[in-house]
């Protein structure tokens, strides 16, 4: 208990003036209404420090980039959907990243092709059958995929499946294609397909929609046969340049498995004949699917470039998982590796532009969209997988004695993808 005395003295030292509640409604009624110099002079007197858009990214890309953090808090937020050490699961583990010259000998993919996973809750597996032609300012794409999700109910493009492991030669899946046809852009809508495997064969048929690949080196098929888009492409093993790509890591713990085929094609689409460069792709996935720029572009000489950036977050302030790409140059018939590549677009993203500029190489590409589509992922997340299929307008890449530009390569075109969002 205070005493008495102190009280009186505290009162003492700590008194207020007094005032009236006449004399507080009296100052009241002179502010309003309000006298138009009155807020001005409150802007004078309460100034505060100017912060800017740009002070707040670099101030959050400062945190974020304390990577271990965010790696450890994103596995942890996706852990109840998958498990670590997922590598050891699959029967891929031979197949180790690597990439490999065409006049080498290189691993068949066939046994990956033509066969189905044994994926984890929320694995993923995906065929794709990509093809580029270089004539004209607004070539020939075709854009053809099927896959499914292990999961009881995915939503892709608002067709429900469920893409449970199969106990059979049979699996659930959907399957879509896209095309550019050289003079517009035609889509076969996507449907839930059946997918069965042959010896050296896959195809997924559904509604309206078949799409089969088959064969074996150095030579392989694609069809697709629906009402909308009809082709038949045979691939043909290079003779010079790369063939094979194959990614098998963990990162964060978790196991992505790309398996790509590059090869040249001929052969028609709707009726018409066209040739260029393709790849067939299988992707197997243990992870959730986060956002994305991944861009390949192929020239008229045989040189290409292909890069993959996802991350987490959203364009302005994310944390990159992965940077890299490379670019073969015909000319000197060799590959040169690059990291951090800058990804720049306009407001309708029709105009794109890529740079990197380390020590050891720099390049500067803009290419422009002539065509584009965006499938949807839903359920346990959502995922926009936005397609652009583009011609370069732009291309200069120096690395050491590697200087190239498109009077060496020839005209260029290829596909752009920026993905948004999350699927578990």
């Amino acid at each position: 208990m205070l005493k008495d005395g102190v009280l009186r003295r505290a009162r003492k030292i700590c008194r207020l003036p007094a005032i009236d509640k006449d004399h507080i409604v009296r100052k009241g009624k002179d502010l309003i209404p309000v006298h138009p110099g009155t807020i001005d002079s409150l802007k004078q007197s309460i100034r505060l420090p100017e912060i800017s858009m740009d002070m707040i990214i670099d101030k959050s890309r400062h945190l974020i980039s304390q990577s271990s953090y965010y790696e450890a808090l994103f596995y942890n937020k996706i852990f109840s959907y998958s498990i670590p050490s997922i590598s050891e699961m699959y029967a891929n583990s031979k197949f180790k990243t690597a990439i490999y010259r065409a006049d080498e000998e290189s691993p068949c993919l066939d046994e990956i092709f033509y066969k189905f996973e044994n994926l984890i809750p929320y694995g993923k597996e995906y065929w794709f059958a990509i093809f580029t032609s270089t004539d004209g300012k607004k070539p020939m794409q075709l854009v053809s995929c099927f896959g499914r999700r292990n999961s009881r109910r995915s939503v892709i493009d608002n067709v429900e499946v469920s893409g449970l492991n199969p106990r059979g030669n049979e699996l659930n899946t959907v399957v879509g294609a896209w095309c550019f046809d050289g003079k517009r852009k035609v889509y076969a809508n996507t449907v839930e397909s059946k997918t069965i495997t042959g010896k050296e064969s896959i195809t997924s048929a559904g509604n309206g929609l078949s799409m089969t690949m088959s064969g074996t080196v150095p030579e392989y098929r694609v069809t697709i046969d629906s009402k909308e888009i009809t082709c038949d492409f045979k691939l043909m093993k290079p003779k010079s340049g790369y063939d094979v790509e194959v990614l098998n890591e963990l990162k964060m713990g978790l196991n992505y498995q790309v398996y790509n085929l590059y090869y040249d094609f001929e052969g028609t689409l709707n009726g018409k004949k066209h040739k260029g460069r393709c790849y067939l792709q299988k992707v197997i996935l243990s992870t959730p699917m986060p956002s994305w720029n991944w861009c390949r572009i192929v020239f008229k000489d045989g040189s290409f470039l292909v890069f993959f950036k996802p991350y987490i977050g959203v364009k302005e302030l994310n944390y990159t998982i992965r940077n890299r790409g490379w670019f073969y140059s015909a000319k000197h018939d060799r590959i040169i590796w690059f990291n951090n590549i800058d990804v720049y677009y306009d407001k309708k993203q029709v105009n794109w532009r890529f740079k990197c500029n380390t020590e050891s190489c720099s390049f500067d590409i803009s290419v422009k969209a002539y065509a584009d589509h965006c499938p949807t992922f839903r359920g346990a997340g959502a995922f926009d997988y936005h397609e652009f299929m583009v011609s370069v307008k732009k291309f200069k890449f120096v690395s050491g004695d590697v200087v190239v530009s498109m009077k060496d390569t020839g005209p260029g075109a290829g596909m752009v993808e920026d993905g948004r969002g999350i699927w578990i």
